[in-house]
């Protein structure tokens, strides 16, 4: 009696286990080609808060200063860049981070900074918006595009890299007049 596999077994043997290979290592590429998500969702987020903690810590106008009582009538109260700098260590109030195509008062648009810019970890795209709010009976918040109100609406998002991964990272908050 002779031992041993035939040609044909052995072949057959190469192939199935060459698809078991493969099966394992398509499971091995799409879990460690995933193993730096988490990394980068807490990098965005933490980069979405510096830049918030930035802008929450200016003024709520460019004229609050001048006031006797602390806050500002709105009847001068805007949104956009008073000033015209683009240089962020410039910037004195919230709504300075809104770049305008006009220039000035242009309320619900949002502006594109890179995180670099702030100082921050790379390659993550930074989105401000800056809008007056109001706050209806049943405490929701809402935009407000064409009259001033006491409140600006600040909205943060950041993405990651050059093609976003479909993922954004989203703070907003409130900032009074007083």
């Amino acid at each position: 009696m002779k031992k041993g596999f035939t040609l044909i077994e052995i072949v057959i043997f190469i192939v199935v286990f060459s698809f078991g290979v493969m099966g394992i290592m398509y499971v091995f590429y799409n879990t460690f080609g995933k193993v730096f998500d988490p990394t980068i969702r807490l990098k965005g987020v933490q980069v979405a808060q510096s830049v918030m903690e930035e802008i929450y810590g200016k003024a709520w106008d460019n004229d609050t200063y001048y006031s006797d009582s602390g806050s500002i009538p709105l009847s001068i109260a805007n949104i956009g860049r008073e000033e015209g700098s683009d240089n962020i260590s410039a910037f004195d109030d919230v709504d300075d981070f809104v770049k305008c195509a006009s220039g000035y008062n242009c309320p619900c648009s949002t502006t594109e900074y890179r995180s670099e810019d702030f100082g921050l970890t790379p390659n993550y795209r930074v989105f401000i918006k800056v809008s007056f709010a109001g706050i209806d009976s049943n405490n929701n918040i809402y935009e407000i595009c064409d009259n001033a109100t006491d409140f600006k609406l600040i909205t943060v998002m950041v993405k990651y890299g050059s093609n976003y991964n479909n993922e954004s990272y989203m703070i907003k908050t409130l900032k009074g007049n007083y």
